[in-house]
């Protein structure tokens, strides 16, 4: 015990990097984080078989800017206000923003309203793009 008083005086700021990750690796296994990710070829079979939908939850500019075939563009801010407006909850919804970390935002409050079928694109925007799979402005 004396060895790890030691250990952790000598080298603190290890300790307290071990804690912050650990504990947000933790809380991030806890809410479910990213095991509802999806690659964009399961995205795509998604939307031609079963009637999925893409949502685009970056801002307004970002989406003009290049955004999936017939996405539908509810940036994050708006999502409470619209998300039940949506209709369909049983229907696959995938989420897309520019890496995936506001579309994960977006899967929580989505399953939270009754959707069933909620999903995050992998990478996003930008996997899709090094994926060089087609955008539109």
């Amino acid at each position: 015990m004396e060895n790890l008083n030691e250990f952790i005086g000598n080298h603190w700021i290890l300790v307290l990097t071990f804690a912050v990750l650990s504990s947000l690796l933790i809380s991030q296994i806890l809410r479910g984080g990213a095991s509802n990710a999806i690659s964009s070829s399961q995205a795509t079979q998604l939307i031609n078989q079963h009637k999925g939908r893409f949502i685009d939850v970056r801002d307004h500019s970002e989406f003009s800017q290049g955004h999936i075939a017939e996405s539908k563009n509810i940036p994050l801010s708006e999502l409470p206000d619209k998300i039940k407006k949506i209709r369909g909850p049983d229907k696959p919804v995938i989420l897309v923003c520019t890496s995936g970390q506001r579309a994960q935002t977006a899967a929580t409050q989505f399953q939270e309203s009754g959707f069933t079928e909620v999903y995050v694109l992998k990478g996003g925007i930008q996997g899709w793009k090094i994926e060089q799979l087609p955008l539109f402005s």
